[in-house]
């Protein structure tokens, strides 16, 4: 019997990589897609948007829920993607885990903490428009896309030079 054959004596085709790898890789590259869409956004709102005054001095969630409600288009889509991105972020742990990639799901662990803190960032941002919100999100963006760019260059356990 052959790599291929199943016990019914079928033919079985092999899966091709990014099944093989539970779709790890492509959730590490949408991750960097959202990621670079975000950063542009988030440059635009912090150059461009006018944030209401009546969302200055908001708490955390209070300030993420004016943003979406009542910011300009450009912050209210900028704040729906960060929160899409916690979710893809939670998503690629479970996809490392359960594709028994512990040091993928270490890294997309680092990604996941460098997303909340850009979250919250951009929701003090809302809250005091403080530079130093803007920068923690900029720098907490560039962690979270190095560690899926590391992700994606590091071979899986099918994968190998050459392959």
């Amino acid at each position: 019997m052959s790599q291929n054959d199943t016990l019914d004596g079928s033919r079985a085709e092999s899966a091709p990589p990014a099944a093989r790898g539970n779709g790890l890789r492509a959730n590490a590259l949408s991750a960097v897609v959202m990621l670079l869409i975000e950063y542009g956004l988030g440059m635009w709102v912090n150059l461009y948007a006018q944030i209401p005054a009546g969302d200055h001095r908001k708490g955390t969630f209070a300030a993420f829920g004016a943003a979406v409600a009542h910011g300009p288009v450009a912050l209210a889509v900028h704040a729906i993607l960060g929160t899409l991105l916690l979710v893809t972020a939670i998503a690629l742990i479970v996809r490392a885990v359960l594709a028994r990639n512990a040091a993928a799901a270490v890294i997309g662990a680092i990604a996941f903490l460098a997303t909340i803190a850009a979250w919250l960032s951009g929701a003090r941002f809302v809250g005091d428009a403080a530079d130093g919100a803007s920068f923690g999100m900029a720098i907490a963006t560039g962690v979270a896309l190095l560690s899926y760019v590391v992700i994606l260059s590091v071979p899986g356990p099918t994968e190998g030079p050459g392959r």
